[in-house]
């Protein structure tokens, strides 16, 4: 049955984009309403440019409209990450089954980086998601700030090293096509000099 899966149409990559979208829009605006409500000045231009596209703008409603989009932004990421987390655990699984839990090979090395950073940008986002749901606006702490702020650095370098396992190593998508048949050579070779190594 996983073998199966593991033939077919490759997920994982597919289903990344929607989370790291929300996530990275959800930590920008938490840090953006942080800096905005800390330094007026920075809030006046904000006023500013809103006042081209709304007469009536106000410090007040550009914060509250910050954060309620950061709050839905949150929300929607941890959602739409159940896919990409679900499809993830999936491919790790078909990694690890036919090449062994060794971590001196760094594509099983950068896998295990790349899903604990994801994971762990998921529970910082699902801790603000929480934390936030009782404050008025749903406005972010200092404490809702500075997870944002890991977040935004954990989602960046985790879609950098998922990127690098897509594009560099074929991870998830060399099942059809070229990509398949380069695979595929390079087993057939592997298990030509395992022979002669006996």
């Amino acid at each position: 049955m996983l073998t199966r899966s593991h033939d077919s149409h490759p997920i994982h990559p597919a289903t990344v984009h929607l989370p790291i979208a929300f996530l990275v829009a959800a930590s920008g605006l938490d840090i953006l309403t942080f800096i905005g409500v800390s330094s007026s000045s920075l809030l006046n231009v904000m006023v500013n440019v809103s006042s081209i596209f709304s007469p009536t703008a106000s410090p007040v409603a550009i914060v509250y409209h910050l954060c309620l989009f950061s709050y839905v932004s949150t929300v929607a990421g941890v959602l739409t990450s159940f896919p990409a987390i679900t499809s993830g655990l999936f491919e790790a699984y078909a990694m690890v089954s036919a090449k062994g839990l060794d971590l001196s090979n760094p594509v099983i090395k950068t896998t295990l980086i790349h899903a604990g950073l994801n994971d762990l940008v998921i529970f910082g986002a699902v801790y603000n998601m929480l934390s936030r749901w009782g404050n008025e606006a749903y406005m972010p702490t200092g404490r809702n700030t500075l997870v944002s702020f890991l977040m935004l650095g954990g989602v960046g370098y985790a879609a950098f090293l998922g990127g690098g396992l897509v594009y560099t190593h074929g991870v998830g998508v060399q099942r059809m096509g070229k990509g398949k048949e380069e695979k595929d050579a390079e087993v057939a070779k592997e298990k030509v000099e395992a022979k002669k190594e006996l």
